[in-house]
Parts: C-alpha cells; sequence; structure tokens
C-alpha cells in the first residue's frame, strides 16, 4: 500500500527528528538531552516532536529501533547472495562490522546509554528492540543452517549468537579504543577463526 502525500510528508518529517535525535542523543547523551534541544537541532516545533513522539524515552528507542531496521536491511542483502558457508560467515564479519563502522556515532550513544535506559524503562519499545535483536539471531541462524556441512558439531544458533558476540566485543573495544584495532585486520581474523579454528590444520 502506497502512502498519499499527507503520509509522505509526515514519515519525512519523522525522519529528520530521528536524525536529528540521534546527533543530540551522541553528543549529550540520554539524562542530559531535551526535547527542545532535539526540536532546536532539526528546527521542528517541541509541539511537532510530540505528534510522533510522546516522549524523550519514546524517542530515544524510535531512534535506535530504526537504526536496527537498517541494520536488518544490510545483514539481509549480504547473506542473500552466499553460495557456500565460507561465503556466509565472511559476509557476515563484513557487513556488521561496515555497519558498525559506518555508524559510529550511533553505536558510542548505544553502549553508552542504551543499558541504563532499558533497565529503568516500562516502556513497550524495548521489547520491540529485543524482537529485533532476535530476528537478527534467528536470520543468522537460518542462513548458517542453509549452508552449514551436515556432519557439523556445531549447532547454528551457536555459531551465530558466537559470530554476533565475537563481533560486539571487538566493536566495544574499537569504540573505547581505536587507536587499538585496525577493523580490515580484525575482519579476517575473525572470519578465519570461525572458519578454520585457531589450530592449523597439517598434512597427512
Amino acid at each position: 500500500m502506497t502512502m498519499d502525500r499527507k503520509e509522505l510528508r509526515k514519515e519525512q518529517h519523522r525522519l529528520e527528528i530521528l536524525e536529528a535525535a540521534e546527533q543530540v542523543f551522541a553528543r549529550q547523551g540520554f539524562h542530559t538531552t531535551t526535547m527542545e534541544k532535539v526540536a532546536e537541532e532539526c528546527g521542528w516545533s517541541k509541539g511537532t516532536l510530540y505528534l510522533h513522539f510522546k516522549s524523550k524515552e519514546d524517542l530515544f528507542f524510535s531512534v535506535i529501533i530504526e537504526k536496527a531496521e537498517k541494520f536488518t536491511s544490510t545483514l539481509e542483502k549480504a547473506i542473500s547472495t552466499a553460495q557456500n558457508i565460507e561465503e556466509v560467515i565472511g559476509a557476515l564479519v563484513n557487513a556488521q562490522f561496515q555497519f558498525f563502522i559506518e555508524n559510529n556515532d550511533f553505536f558510542q550513544l548505544a553502549v553508552a546509554e542504551q543499558g541504563k535506559v532499558m533497565h529503568g524503562s516500562d516502556s513497550g519499545m524495548r521489547e520491540g528492540l529485543l524482537e529485533k535483536q532476535q530476528h537478527h539471531v534467528l536470520m543468522t541462524t537460518q542462513s548458517l543452517q542453509k549452508h552449514l556441512p551436515d556432519d557439523s558439531p556445531i549447532k547454528p544458533d551457536t555459531l551465530a549468537r558466537s559470530i554476533m558476540g565475537a563481533i560486539n566485543i571487538h566493536t566495544l573495544t574499537w569504540l573505547l579504543q581505536p587507536e587499538t584495532i585496525n577493523p580490515e585486520e580484525l575482519k579476517l581474523e575473525i572470519t578465519q577463526l570461525f572458519l578454520h579454528g585457531v589450530i592449523p590444520c597439517t598434512k597427512a
């Protein structure tokens, strides 16, 4: 179903607000950000913000969920053309790292604030975010299962969570200490780790 002109304009306003909010949250953190500051950043009135988002918390989670949806699209595109397990794992590692790198400010925000806000939130928005995260795991699991050898001792969901967990912890280190990590080298190492393990095979 296509949106009419009014709906398109409303959606454009919503996206502009989300983009501005992401920048303000990233600079100031959740607790010191105000709806007034976000309104000033995007050039809309505070009343316009409240037409789209009922509270600052709602706006914060909407920013994160919007980014999660973009990440879903990135991940789907990356693994859709994979022909074997090597290509799936390579695509997963590359897509996730690239998305983190291209959205550095956002992930600094998420690392710094998401846990604190979620812990104290009674909003249904956090359930929506958790559903998005679970969808990423399921999508990754299904792609791995499609190409994982039948005799593999590793379950697809175990492998999916392990790959995503490894990327998350290394990305966190990169966000906190960017000078200590070369992302391109690390992508290659992680890919090799999950494809070949840590002990080189010896020829008989």
